[in-house]
């Protein structure tokens, strides 16, 4: 395809993603705006797993422009998705800063059919990129999550986002874990092992109540390792935070996060729920919070579900997001609308096979 500077981006679809590895670090360093949870750090592990996944990419002059993983899906209307997996459900692709609406277009061209992207911010750099590509677009689902948009201290955000009745349980919960033991707020440091921190959230969920109904990364050993590569190649990237509480040096409560571009995004969190009575997870999350206001971080992604009964109720910034389909000018006006009312059906139906799931088994949506 080419662009107005006669430059020409060439699209592939990498079914070996790893073999671009390099490029696609290189982009990273490039990206507007930044897309850590789908860089090859994070993706290359799962991409491994996922024999029908493939790299769509977009290539100029000066290298990588656009990286994205996607996945074919059949039902009710073959459709091409962004990839989603059991660490990261992010569509949100990784462009670079100056060709943006091209690659767009360039891979719009090459799918030749309605493509759809989940989990994508629908504010920001992208949309604007996507706003400029011309491309046809129908928003299917919009919703908001909390986030977290540091100003001024932490000490200033924790006495303006609580009240003092408020502050003051979450220092009295503190201070009654501490009866139970030597209590210690840790942070991983550069250069120490990641091992022992992704074994302890690997165990930690495994002992919950994910891993009694299955859904715990350990319930899949190719997850599990993938997690602890993920982890690793984060980590030796200088793109990883860990936080945790240890109790007489057993850990407590434990969680991740990704950073990059003075950004971060939080990852999954797991603590002993037979001290539930503490909130470990609360606690932890404050200390996470002071860890982000102290390395200057400009906005943080809880990465959540939207009315999230924790983070919600602990970080009041609001994140808008969206689920959408786009298609280039070689799909036809009918196919796209087809395509759009077959994937609101399917959204449909499938939430009310999920109301009708937890209604008999008595569960709560998590």
């Amino acid at each position: 395809m080419l662009i107005a500077n006669w430059q020409v981006l060439e699209t592939a679809r990498e079914t070996a993603p790893e073999a671009v590895r390099q490029d696609w670090q290189a982009l990273a360093s490039r990206a507007l705006p930044p897309a850590p949870l789908n860089g090859p750090e994070f993706l290359l592990p799962l991409l491994a797993l996922s024999p029908k996944a493939e790299l769509l990419t977009a290539r100029a002059a000066e290298g990588l422009v656009l990286a994205l993983p996607v996945q074919r899906r059949g039902w009710p209307v073959p459709i091409l998705s962004s990839f989603v997996s059991p660490l990261t459900n992010s569509g949100l692709p990784m462009i670079g800063r100056d060709l943006g609406p091209a690659a767009l277009q360039a891979i719009a061209r090459r799918i030749g059919q309605p493509f759809l992207l989940t989990g994508i911010p629908a504010s920001g750099p992208f949309w604007d990129a996507l706003d400029q590509s011309g491309l046809r677009l129908a928003v299917l689902d919009r919703w908001e999550r909390a986030a977290l948009y540091p100003q001024g201290s932490f000490d200033h955000w924790f006495e303006e986002s609580f009240e003092r009745k408020r502050r003051k349980e979450f220092r009295r919960l503190r201070a009654r874990l501490s009866e139970q033991g030597t209590l210690i707020s840790r942070s991983l440091d550069a250069g120490e092992d990641i091992g022992p921190w992704a074994e302890a959230l690997l165990d930690l969920e495994d002992a919950g109540w994910k891993g009694a109904r299955g859904t715990a990364l350990k319930a899949d050993p190719a997850i599990a390792s993938a997690f602890r590569t993920i982890c690793r190649d984060l980590h030796a990237a200088g793109k990883l935070r860990f936080w945790s509480l240890t109790l007489d040096g057993r850990t407590i409560a434990t969680l991740f996060a990704v950073v990059e571009g003075g950004q971060a995004w939080l990852g999954k969190i797991a603590y002993d729920e037979t001290l539930a009575k503490y909130s470990p997870g609360v606690l932890l999350i404050l200390d996470a919070t002071e860890a982000l206001f102290g390395e200057g971080i400009t906005a943080a992604d809880s990465c959540a579900i939207p009315d999230h009964p924790m983070i919600d109720h602990l970080w009041r910034g609001r994140m808008a997001m969206a689920d959408l389909i786009i298609a280039g000018e070689t799909v036809s006006p009918l196919m796209f609308k087809a395509t759009v009312l077959a994937e609101r059906a399917r959204r449909r139906s499938r939430a009310a096979l999920k109301s009708l799931f937890y209604t008999l088994t008595r569960r709560h949506r998590s």
